[in-house]
């Protein structure tokens, strides 16, 4: 267990819907992932929102960052999920995390 019982390391589900503009979501998803690979976050955009892990403080940050770049393309409001997981005990990964998944699926 951390001596500081603190998490550094932060893995990230964040979905982020722009309301009151058109249905068509893609533009200001390219902008968040321009956030990322400016972040040099390790990230992975699936089909209902974004993964993403690194150091607790920057993650929330690059959250912040685009949040506000949605504001900054004219999106009135913006309903945010954020999913974060932590862990004191030992460090993981996304690609930890899938590979556990994976294992035990196969029996």
């Amino acid at each position: 267990m951390s001596s500081t019982n603190k998490p550094s390391h932060v893995l990230a589900d964040l979905c982020i819907t722009p309301m009151g503009v058109e249905p068509s979501t893609k533009d200001y998803i390219k902008e968040c992932v321009t956030i990322l690979q400016k972040s040099s976050l390790n990230y992975n955009v699936h089909a209902n929102g974004t993964n993403f892990e690194g150091n607790f403080d920057q993650v929330m940050s690059t959250i912040r960052k685009c949040v506000e770049r949605m504001h900054e393309m004219g999106v009135p409001r913006c309903e945010t999920s954020i999913r974060l997981n932590t862990r004191v005990d030992k460090s993981i990964t996304m690609h930890d995390s899938i590979r556990s998944v994976a294992n035990a699926a196969q029996g």
